[in-house]
């Protein structure tokens, strides 16, 4: 008989063990119950400190320009510290209704735990709760204070999650303890963030007790960590349901994950691995004379990425797109017969396409016509302030509007001859907007950016380019994982702070990697600037390229205010560094392959923390400025400026440093400081990894 899930009931003095599939309960003392799932607990109920509460409250969403301001009163707020288990010998693992008695029969919550079937995880369970009488709902899990928590979708500032709450609503913003955020907070509030600010966010987070819990709810909900005895999941809903895995150790676990919720396809485009893909602006002409000076020095390019294709327009926030998505023959001259020219010298073009139309645009008019675009509370089609300028969104709940918009992208995307593209926004819905087959708003404005993902995929699907164009996507919520090809962190500050900037950039692609999407990237050099209160430097922009040399793709981006950062082709000395990095991503192209193979093939993250794969060194679960890069490369990006020595932990085993000549064996698990001038981020690889000879040849090449 499986043992794996039993649930411990105290009864007088007597301990009551409950095997799987035999609930057989005699006068339980229903006051106290611990729920076990692979002998770790999972619920862990008494009248002091019970499992659920219930309550009402009074929630406001401000919304300005895809920044939310949540304020939220909780008024009400009710203890259920009475369970009854359900001893009927129903073919269920768990079942117990909980009430207070001051409120019942008004009040109840019912919830019940079923055993799944599952190929992914060794053994997977449901927990189904139902309440009644009220619309708000906390369910608490059991935890300890040496449990540590990760995942919640992606995260910028904090890898381990225990000891803060995470709110699960899709925005943008940054985090106010960035001095520019600050500065951004006191002209626009709400835009500064929080350390939580995300845009995309995912009920999901797995334990370090080996078990990974994954919520199905779409509407506002919070994991909450604070408490070193409970894992705390808040809905406003009078339902729940959370999913249970559990694995043999944590890498196992992650790759359940994965697998569980993607479908990545098993390679990414191989033109990829021949060079950065470098953005530029401007127009035709401008385009290609910066193209030829990347040439000139040397820059290996896979592709021109040119963001503003469609037009251009200038607001104080910068160099915006004109977001009416055909080709803008005034701007680009002849760009159909460049995308063909450039294509025989094997380079590419990428475009930029975002789920919202502007209002000066025709096909913004089309889609009014057409009646494919969200609703305001009078019928009419909602004009949304994107920061200078108004533009509508696609109600992708309407299958004609989400046909409509696949088939734009097909024709004036795919068709034309763009093998890549940003899928840019989804944050933005805000909660008043009327769709038409999702008449719940607050479920809605999570659900966007996933309907934006799945007709991005049915436009590759249908065109039968899946595994020849590159889509690379900002926003997502639960389910997006399904669509996805390829993430990016979104705009970071063009600065070095840990909240918004590089720093920050590392932590997004490990917690979201842990969160069930293996796949991501980063702007190289950071995206925003503010009215030349911060602007980019070279050394910035090369500590960061050096750094996304050891990342699935490597892609520039030239900023909302390029003229005030420094780009790759600013100076010789930049196209001369970024050139020899350039060379590196290209020669690292059969490991590349590989490890982004692994990720649909295993389920492992191309990017992930040490400690999945030294689950026994417990130094390395606070660590979250590495990252293993594959299972054989270890990367230490440096973080600061003017710095050129730099302190790397090193967990067990032999280890090479990538740019030493000597081939020095390190021993870890030890912290060694070396040297990391401007070129050479620390990297070190297994002494004995297949792949030696091949970094080996690379630092001879390139050790300069």
């Amino acid at each position: 008989m499986d043992s794996s899930l039993k649930c411990l009931i105290l009864v007088s003095f007597v301990c009551c063990i409950v095997k799987v599939n035999s609930l057989t309960l005699t006068q339980p003392f229903y006051n106290e119950f611990v729920l076990f799932i692979d002998d770790q607990p999972l619920i862990d109920h008494n009248s002091d400190d019970p499992a659920i509460a219930v309550g009402s409250s009074y929630i406001n969403f401000t919304e300005d320009q895809g920044n939310f301001i949540i304020n939220e009163d909780v008024y009400e707020k009710i203890e259920l510290t009475t369970c009854d288990i359900d001893d009927s010998g129903m073919p269920i693992l768990f079942k117990a209704r909980c009430y207070n008695a001051e409120y019942s029969p008004e009040i109840t919550v019912d919830f019940v735990v079923e055993e799944k079937d599952s190929n992914l995880f060794r053994k997977s369970a449901s927990i189904n709760v139902s309440l009644s009488g009220r619309e708000r709902l906390w369910f608490r899990l059991a935890s300890d204070s040496n449990e540590k928590i990760y995942g919640a979708g992606e995260q910028f500032t904090y890898l381990n999650l225990k000891g803060r709450e995470f709110p699960m609503w899709i925005r943008v913003g940054r985090n106010l303890s960035s001095p520019l955020t600050q500065i951004v907070e006191t002209g626009s509030p709400g835009a500064g963030g929080d350390y939580h600010t995300t845009y995309y966010p995912a009920p999901i987070f797995l334990s370090t007790w080996n078990y990974v819990v994954s919520g199905e709810q779409k509407r506002y909900s919070i994991l909450n960590f604070t408490s070193p005895t409970r894992k705390e999941i808040y809905v406003h809903d009078n339902q729940l349901t959370l999913n249970i895995g559990t694995a043999a150790n944590l890498m196992e676990l992650v790759g359940g994950i994965n697998l569980d919720v993607s479908q990545i396809p098993p390679s990414l485009p191989e033109w990829i691995y021949n060079g950065a893909i470098i953005a530029v602006q401007g127009g035709t002409q401008n385009m290609l004379d910066k193209l030829q000076q990347c040439l000139d020095h040397g820059v290996n390019v896979s592709a021109i990425w040119i963001q503003d294709w469609a037009g251009k327009i200038v607001t104080s926030f910068g160099y915006r797109v004109f977001w009416n998505w055909r080709w803008n023959e005034e701007l680009y001259p002849g760009l159909d017969v460049v995308i063909t020219n450039l294509a025989q010298q094997g380079i590419q073009v990428a475009a930029y396409i975002n789920p919202h139309l502007n209002v000066e645009g025709d096909l913004f008019l089309e889609a009014d016509i057409l009646g494919y675009l969200l609703k305001n509370n009078r019928g009419e089609s909602y004009r949304q302030d994107f920061g200078g300028f108004l533009a509508g969104t696609i109600d992708f709940s309407n299958p004609l509007a989400k046909q409509w918009y696949a088939d734009l992208i097909k024709k004036n995307i795919i068709e034309f001859g763009f093998k890549g593209f940003m899928s840019d926004f989804g944050e933005y819905t805000p909660i008043d907007a009327v769709s038409v087959s999702t008449p719940d708003p607050y479920e809605f404005h999570n659900l966007l950016p996933v309907l934006w993902a799945s007709t991005v995929r049915l436009a590759l699907e249908q065109s039968g380019t899946f595994n020849s164009v590159l889509p690379w996507a900002r926003s997502g919520f639960t389910g997006a994982q399904y669509f996805h090809s390829m993430m990016w962190a979104g705009d970071q500050n063009v600065d070095w702070s840990q909240s918004d900037g590089l720093p920050s950039s590392i932590v997004a692609a490990l917690s979201l990697g842990l969160s069930g999407f293996g796949l991501s990237h980063s702007d190289i050099g950071g995206y925003t600037t503010l009215n030349g209160i911060l602007t980019r430097s070279q050394e910035l922009l090369l500590r960061w390229a050096e750094y996304s040399v050891f990342t699935p793709l490597m892609r520039t981006h030239e900023g909302n205010k390029p003229e005030l950062n420094h780009q790759v082709y600013s100076t010789n000395e930049t196209l001369k560094s970024f050139a020899r990095l350039s060379a590196i991503y290209t020669s690292l192209a059969p490991y590349h392959q590989e490890v982004v193979a692994q990720v649909s093939t295993l389920g492992i993250p191309a990017m992930t923390p040490l400690f999945l794969h030294y689950p026994e060194d417990l130094n390395t679960f606070e660590i979250q400025y590495e990252f293993l890069y594959g299972s054989d490369l270890l990367v230490a990006p440096v973080l600061e400026p003017s710095t050129v020595i730099w302190e790397v932990y090193l967990p067990s085993g032999r280890w090479i440093h990538f740019w030493d000549d000597d081939q020095q064996v390190f021993e870890g698990p030890t912290s060694i400081t070396i040297n990391a001038t401007l070129g050479k981020t620390p990297v070190f690889f297994r002494a004995d990894s297949k792949w030696a000879p091949l970094f080996s040849d690379i630092r001879n090449r390139f050790n300069i």
